[in-house]
């Protein structure tokens, strides 16, 4: 199973990447399932006009990102809380894209601040993104407060205690899209 990280901070000295990245390390460190980080950052992309299926010219990597969009089996949306909700850049990358892209994906979501309540209001509006697309939100949220104390700019986690959090986040999320890719497996077998 391929998981997509979308890291939707595009802010400059941004620390909510930090957990993107420490996000696809513990992935990648249990073995069973491989993780990429998609950066809205690097791709830059306008204020989305149409989505992409309708544009003339699309901007540059719109059709590199929707590729490994669609070839993603689950997602884990990452987002600093912005005023009670997650980025502009996350909602207008995700608009570009079709519903189709997310439909009957899970979806996780990470909401990161750098105060200590670790942006419960922005990780509700990325479970409402989630269903909106079709997704399958998973309740359980992973909410990282006080980031710069939790992880390093490289995503190595400095608190100890964190830990637990973030393995209990993963398990429910692994367990829900294991089984959801496991259900669209068997479909396209019988």
């Amino acid at each position: 199973m391929h998981i997509a990280i979308l890291s939707s901070s595009t802010r400059l000295n941004r620390q909510s990447h930090r957990v993107a990245l420490a996000l696809q390390q513990n992935i990648e460190n249990q073995g069973a399932h491989t993780a990429s980080v998609l950066d809205l950052a690097a791709y830059q992309f306008p204020i989305m006009e149409e989505v992409l299926q309708k544009l003339p010219n699309p901007p540059a990597g719109l059709a590199e990102f929707a590729h490994k969009v669609k070839s993603a089996d689950a997602f884990i949306f990452v987002s600093p809380e912005y005023n009670g909700s997650y980025t502009a850049a996350l909602k207008n990358a995700v608009d570009y894209l079709k519903e189709s892209e997310f439909n009957k994906k899970v979806i996780g979501v990470a909401s990161v601040t750098s105060g200590s309540m670790g942006g419960m209001r922005a990780a509700l509006a990325m479970q409402q993104l989630a269903l909106g697309v079709s997704g399958y939100a998973i309740p359980q949220m992973l909410l990282v407060g006080q980031v710069a104390q939790r992880f390093d700019e490289a995503g190595n986690l400095l608190d100890p205690l964190f830990e637990k959090s973030m393995h209990s986040f993963l398990q429910h999320f692994i367990w829900l899209a294991e089984a959801v890719v496991e259900k669209k497996m068997s479909v396209l077998a019988g």
